[in-house]
């Protein structure tokens, strides 16, 4: 008989293991390129409650799978214990874990990394080219070494497209997560508990071999979209002041042949050097406002689609429905255990989103970002 639930490994503020738990109820979000979190509920007489409550405490959220004789394991997120609350008259305890890869969340990116903050005006700001991993990695570990941390970043394979990342006291997350994501990289920060180090790497996820359409039981509900071009042709508004501000003009010719009109719109990259090739940020920009089509959908699992040995977060799937052929990410992994309805693992698939909510939301995101890198810090 097939048995599943969730384990927590509870450990202390120096990460030295103190007991193992397991929750009467309990959840999970695996999420790409955010920080995973899980929710796990115990009662209120549970010895382990004085531990969770411990400064520094944290925790490591283990799926176990029990078949006939055998037991397998999978790590599904490891971090600090947040908010614990308490409710009656259940009397139960609640505690989260949000996973490491929240601590991106808590570096800046230095202008000069590795000047004291006495000498940040060496340098207006912090510039890295190369491929979006290449920039990634190489603006991470200018911050990691610059704050000691025991994290070792993996070298850059140079996968994504080439630009340029600027940071200005900026949260280094903010910056260097939007070109991984339009290059469908992945960005992770893992504890090795051996060595009690960190490693951060970036990954391609695999190609799922079959598609995956409604005739197949996989396919749950979905919603799908399909965004005509916003741009054809992008000005670059670059270094320097007023009458001495430097432009570049990037047009896509092929683009405005087809769709018969021009769309102009203006990218603001006074973070450049004076005098560097505004061609990229134009290029960027060009890529952005592209037609593009995009699906969101929950998927359901199967015997030959299951996690984690069918599938794992990141990976790659394509999707058809009728005549729309989408290839799109597994994005979210939402993993539930409690007496009602057992164990349930959900799936969902997509970056895009039908739902004009949504898209005001990124949108006013996006403006907020904006406006914080104008401003000078």
């Amino acid at each position: 008989m097939r048995r599943e639930y969730l384990l927590a490994e509870v450990m202390d503020g120096d990460r030295e293991f103190v007991r193992q738990v397991k929750a009467v109820e309990s959840r999970a979000s695996l999420r790409w390129n955010a920080a995973s979190t899980a929710h796990l509920t115990v009662k209120d007489i549970d010895p382990v409650i004085p531990d969770l409550l411990a400064d520094g405490a944290r925790a490591a959220v283990w799926m176990i799978t029990e078949d006939g004789g055998s037991v397998s394991q999978e790590r599904l997120l490891e971090g600090g214990i947040g908010d614990v609350s308490g409710e009656g008259p259940k009397g139960t305890v609640t505690f989260p874990v949000v996973d490491d890869f929240d601590m991106l969340n808590e570096i800046l990116g230095w202008q000069a990394p590795t000047a004291p903050i006495t000498g940040q005006s060496a340098a207006e700001y912090a510039r890295y080219t190369g491929s979006s991993e290449t920039r990634a990695k190489a603006a991470i570990q200018a911050n990691v070494t610059r704050l000691g941390l025991p994290w070792t970043v993996a070298a850059s394979l140079d996968r994504g497209s080439d630009g340029r990342t600027e940071f200005r006291m900026h949260k280094l997350l903010d910056r260097v997560i939007d070109p991984l994501i339009a290059d469908r990289l992945q960005l992770t920060v893992e504890r090795d508990a051996d060595t009690d180090t960190w490693l951060v790497d970036v990954s391609a996820g695999e190609v799922f071999p079959r598609p995956l359409t409604p005739q197949s039981g996989v396919l749950g509900k979905w919603k799908w979209v399909t965004r005509r071009e916003t741009a054809t042709r992008v000005v670059v508004g670059g270094a320097g002041q007023a009458e001495a501000r430097e432009f570049a003009l990037v047009i896509d010719a092929a683009r405005e042949a087809a769709t018969n009109r021009i769309r102009e719109v203006f990218v603001d990259a006074r973070m450049a050097e004076a005098g560097a090739d505004l061609t990229p940020d134009g290029l960027q920009a060009l890529a952005e406002g592209s037609a593009k089509a995009g699906i969101t959908a929950d998927l359901r699992e199967t015997s030959w689609f299951r996690f984690p040995s069918a599938y794992r977060l990141g990976d790659r799937v394509l999707i058809k429905i009728g005549s729309l052929e989408v290839e799109d990410v597994i994005t979210q992994i939402d993993i539930t255990h409690n007496t009602r309805d057992g164990f349930r693992t959900v799936p969902k698939v997509g970056i895009a989103t039908a739902d004009p909510q949504e898209r005001l939301v990124r949108s006013v995101q996006s403006l907020a970002a904006s406006v914080r890198n104008l401003e000078k810090r």
